[in-house]
């Protein structure tokens, strides 16, 4: 059998490179960051006084909690070291 040859068309490399976008000036770019910003804050949706006041009260009431416990600890902890020092220094 005989192979066919394939005429395939050449492929013609780029040298044309193609004009890059001019990239915008510093303060421009500055002053599109800070739209930016104000259009995201404007997402935002913030607590009501109703919530934020609610969410500190929890917060304040952890913090107690957590506090107290630890102080309950520390006395535990602390009077057992009293005691095995006093036990083994006497």
């Amino acid at each position: 059998m005989a192979e066919q040859e394939k005429s395939t068309p050449a492929v013609k490399k780029q040298t044309d490179k193609p004009a890059k976008a001019k990239k915008p000036s510093f303060f421009a770019r500055i002053g599109n960051w800070f739209h930016e910003l104000k259009a995201e804050i404007k997402k935002i949706v913030w607590p009501t006084r109703k919530q934020t006041v609610n969410n500190t009260l929890v917060v304040l009431a952890c913090c107690l909690v957590l506090g107290v416990f630890i102080w309950v600890l520390d006395a535990i902890f602390g009077f057992g070291f009293q005691t095995l020092v006093g036990f083994f220094a006497a």
